[in-house]
């Protein structure tokens, strides 16, 4: 039966409407599934940025000794940097093999710099120390060196010597503070440490006016040691030489350091010991007896403590 012309134009209407509902439709369902996929995306990409890495458990200062299971703590994060740029557990222990065998030793790491709590810690915040012991290292106290008066343990110094004509040489650098007090400190030094420092310890004596100390490092994490420029006296270089428990390379090592400044040693600072040579064995007694007296006088009080302990006193 043929439509007439209203009916014709109602559907045609219809259709026309319906089309246009279903572009709409398929316009809304497309701008969906594109903002859909977008929100996929940006989820992904956030994904792509969390990462398991390690933070720092709480606030770390530069030059401390830290451990993985101590210091550092687990935690997921958001970061581009790249995940070989973080610590891991490669990083505080090595493999080392020893009569065929190969095992598992902890390495000594410090912190190159201070860091609060929650930081993610990355390799180049972090510095292993090769503190390989020798044979010939040994705990020493002294208290005859003039200390900075907020001094901590754990802290580096360089020990220094300077002279009444003002000009200064760094004896040793670079030192860990093993243990300090009010007047003493112990370092850790090799036998040709050992030599250099008594050597300036002598003469610091000797040289009235001459002032032997330490002095701080601001960042020991990031900052180098610094080159010894104490030249020792030829007596101390003679036994130093001849010393069998001094390594070869540490004694090159030393002499080509020291090498530029020996004119000093020949032109001021033996001119200087010159002077006082007439009392010289008076000068480095009395310095031998304030050093005596301090020591026994901390001896004392650390008896004191152990008193009634097995540390102290002859047990058969």
């Amino acid at each position: 039966m043929a439509m007439n012309p209203m009916q014709r134009r109602a559907r045609t209407s219809f259709i026309i409407g319906f089309l246009v509902a279903l572009i709409m439709g398929a316009l809304v369902v497309v701008a969906l599934l594109v903002k859909i996929k977008g929100i996929n995306e940006a989820k992904e990409a956030i994904e792509a940025l969390q990462k398991q890495v390690y933070v720092a458990s709480a606030d770390l200062t530069s030059g401390q000794e830290v451990t993985l299971e101590d210091d550092f703590s687990m935690g997921t994060v958001q970061t581009v940097v790249p995940t070989d740029a973080m610590i891991s557990a490669d990083d505080f222990s090595e493999l080392v093999e020893e009569d065929g065998e190969e095992f598992e030793i902890a390495k000594k790491v410090y912190m190159k710099i201070d860091v609060p709590a929650g930081t993610i810690i990355t390799k180049d915040m972090i510095e292993t120390a090769d503190d390989k012991l020798e044979d010939s290292q040994r705990i020493q106290e002294f208290n005859m060196i003039n200390l900075p008066s907020q001094l901590k343990n754990g802290e580096y110094i360089d020990v220094r010597v300077t002279y009444p004509n003002g000009q200064d040489f760094i004896v040793l650098s670079k030192k860990k503070v093993i243990g300090t007090n009010a007047t003493s400190v112990w370092l850790k030094l090799n036998e040709l440490e050992l030599s250099i420092l008594n050597n300036a310890i002598v003469e610091s004596y000797m040289a009235i006016g001459a002032k032997l100390y330490a002095i701080e490092y601001v960042e020991p994490g990031l900052q180098k040691e610094a080159t010894p420029t104490y030249v020792a006296s030829q007596e101390a270089m003679n036994l130093i030489n001849k010393n069998p428990n001094i390594l070869q390379e540490l004694k090159e090592e030393y002499a080509n350091n020291v090498v530029g400044f020996s004119e000093y040693r020949a032109t001021t600072i033996q001119s200087l010991l010159d002077v006082n040579m007439d009392n010289r064995d008076a000068l480095v007694s009395a310095g031998n007896a304030n050093e005596q007296q301090k020591v026994q006088a901390l001896r004392q009080e650390y008896v004191k403590a152990l008193e009634g302990s097995e540390d102290i006193g002859y047990n058969q």
